[in-house]
């Protein structure tokens, strides 16, 4: 781990924004901006969690209606459509409360 330090700071040594580096990171460190955590929330989680819910429900909705060989795969595609269709609800909700 010392021989990885040594080798970042030799890079520097002959760079000539050497010292603007340092002032730059403490900028972005220091920026005030929105949260970003209900973007990740929507983007990441949400769709997971409306995969696995329409997983389970179609799942359980197809045990005594279609073969057993096929209600996996029958599932997932259908599980697959919904989550797409919900994510493309949410980015109709949310597009006229984003700012332009």
């Amino acid at each position: 781990m010392v021989e990885k330090r040594m080798a970042q700071s030799k890079s520097c040594e002959g760079c000539s924004h050497a010292h603007d580096c340092k002032k730059a990171y403490e900028q972005l460190g220091c920026v005030e901006g929105p949260s970003v955590t209900r973007a990740v929330l929507l983007a990441f989680v949400a769709p997971i969690v409306a995969f696995i819910g329409a997983l389970a429900g179609f799942g359980r909705l197809l045990e005594n209606v279609v073969a057993e060989s096929y209600q996996v795969p029958l599932a997932v595609v259908l599980a697959l459509t919904t989550t797409i269709g919900v994510m493309l609800v949410v980015r109709v909700l949310i597009r006229p409360h984003q700012k332009q």
